[in-house]
C-alpha cells in the first residue's frame, strides 16, 4: 500500500511538469511569467493545507476524545478569510504581477478553500490509513489539473482561462476527495480542541521552507520584463525538479533522526542529494538550449544558461530541504527561524539591488539556500 502511495506521488509530480510544458508553450513566455506567479502566490497561501493534512491525520490515527476531527470548520473559516484578502487585493496583485486583468486573481481566491478543503481531505484517508484511497487522491489532483491545462492550452486561452479551467479541475478534486471520505465526514466532528493553534506552532519550518522556494518567481515577475519573467518561471522548474525529486530522501531521514547513527545517515542522505544533483547539472550541462527548448519551445531558447543556474539553485534548495526536515524530526526550530529570516534577507537585497536579470535572483535564492544548509552542518559540528 505505501508502494502505491509512493508511486501516486511520482505520477502527480510527473504530471505537474507536464502542465508545466503545455502551459509555457501555450501561453507564450510572458503570460506564463503571470500565471507561474500567481500559482506561487497560490501556494503560499495554501501552506495550512499541508500542515492540516498532517495534523488531521495525527488527531484520527491517535483519537482521543475533544482532538479527532476532520478540520474542515477551521480550514474554511481560513480559506475564506484568505480569499476576501486576495479579492480585496485584486487591483494590486494584478499590478504587481503585471496581469491584464484582475479576473485571474479572483479567479485563485476562489480556488483557496478547494485547495485547504483538500489537504484535510488528504489527512482524513492518511490517519485511517486509507493509502490507496489517498493515492488516488493524489493522481486525481494532478490529472484534473493535467485536462485543465491540455483544455486550455487547446483553446490557446489566456491566464485568465487558465485560472478558470484550474478552478473547474480544483472544484472536481474536492469532489472525488469527498466522495472518497463520506463515510469519515458523517463520522466526524468539524472541529477540535486547539486546532490552529498547533497549525501554528508545528509548521513553522514547513512553511518557510515553503516561502524560500516560492518568492523567487514572485519578485522575478515584478522586476523583470514580463518575458523574462516568463523565461525565469521555466528555468525556474529545473531547480524545483532538483528539490521535488530528492524529496524522499529528506522524508527518510526524518524517522531515523532518533536513532543512535542519526548524524551518519543525515550525511549520507546529504552526501546523496549532492550525487543526483550534480549528475542532473552534469545531464542539462551537456546542451542547456535543447533542454530549455524541449521543455517550452524555440521562444525560451536564450535561457539554457539560466535553466543550468537553476539546477544549482535548486541543489542548494534540496540540501536546505534535508537539514530543515531532520530539525523538524527532532523537534527544533532553529533552522525554521534562521529560513524566514533569510527569506526576508532575500526579500530584501533583490528588491533594492539584485533584480536586473533572472541570473541575479537566482545567485541570491542560491545563496540564502546555502546558508541554510552550512548553518544546519554547524549545528551539527557543535553538538556532536
Amino acid at each position: 500500500m505505501s508502494a502505491a502511495l509512493g508511486v501516486a506521488m511520482g505520477v502527480a509530480n510527473a504530471v505537474g511538469y507536464l502542465v508545466v510544458l503545455l502551459l509555457s508553450r501555450s501561453l507564450g513566455a510572458a503570460d506564463f511569467g503571470g500565471y507561474s506567479a500567481l500559482s506561487a502566490y497560490g501556494v503560499l497561501l495554501s501552506i495550512p493545507a499541508g500542515a492540516f493534512q498532517v495534523i488531521v491525520a495525527r488527531r484520527i490515527a491517535v483519537n482521543r476524545i475533544g482532538e479527532i476531527t476532520s478540520g474542515l470548520r477551521a480550514t474554511l473559516l481560513l480559506s475564506a478569510l484568505a480569499s476576501v484578502i486576495t479579492v480585496a487585493l485584486a487591483p494590486v496583485l494584478a499590478g504587481v504581477f503585471h496581469l491584464s486583468s484582475v479576473w485571474a486573481v479572483v479567479l485563485l481566491a476562489a480556488m483557496l478553500p478547494g485547495m485547504l478543503i483538500t489537504g484535510c481531505l488528504q489527512g482524513i484517508l492518511l490517519g485511517s490509513h486509507r493509502l490507496p484511497a489517498l493515492a488516488l487522491l493524489y493522481v486525481a489532483t494532478a490529472v484534473t489539473r493535467l485536462i485543465a491545462a491540455f483544455v486550455a492550452a487547446a483553446a490557446r486561452t489566456d491566464v485568465t482561462g487558465v485560472m478558470a479551467a484550474m478552478l473547474i479541475a480544483n472544484v472536481l478534486t474536492v469532489l472525488i476527495g469527498a466522495w472518497l471520505c463520506r463515510r469519515e465526514l458523517r463520522a466526524l466532528p468539524a472541529t477540535g480542541h486547539g486546532l490552529v493553534t498547533e497549525m501554528l506552532r508545528s509548521n513553522s519550518s514547513l512553511a518557510a521552507f515553503i516561502a524560500l522556494t516560492n518568492v523567487d518567481v514572485l519578485l522575478a515577475r515584478h522586476f523583470l520584463s514580463p518575458h523574462e519573467s516568463g523565461g525565469y518561471a521555466l528555468a525556474s522548474t529545473f531547480a524545483r525538479a532538483i528539490f521535488w525529486g530528492t524529496q524522499f530522501i529528506a522524508l527518510i531521514v526524518v524517522p531515523r533522526m532518533h536513532r543512535v547513527d542519526a548524524t551518519r545517515a543525515l550525511l549520507r542522505a546529504t552526501g546523496l542529494v549532492v550525487l543526483i544533483g550534480l549528475t542532473g547539472f552534469a545531464i542539462v550541462a551537456i546542451n542547456p538550449r535543447f533542454w530549455v527548448t524541449a521543455a517550452g519551445g524555440q521562444e525560451y531558447a536564450e535561457y539554457g544558461p539560466l535553466a543550468l543556474a537553476c539546477v544549482l539553485l535548486g541543489i542548494a534548495w534540496a540540501l536546505a530541504q534535508v537539514w530543515l526536515f531532520s530539525e523538524m524530526s527532532r523537534g527544533r526550530a532553529a533552522l525554521g527561524a534562521l529560513t524566514w529570516l533569510v527569506t526576508a534577507g532575500q526579500i530584501a537585497v533583490i528588491s533594492l539591488w539584485m533584480h536586473g536579470s533572472g541570473a541575479q535572483i537566482a545567485l541570491v535564492c542560491g545563496v540564502g539556500a546555502g546558508i541554510i544548509a552550512v548553518a544546519g552542518l554547524v549545528d551539527l559540528r557543535l553538538r556532536r
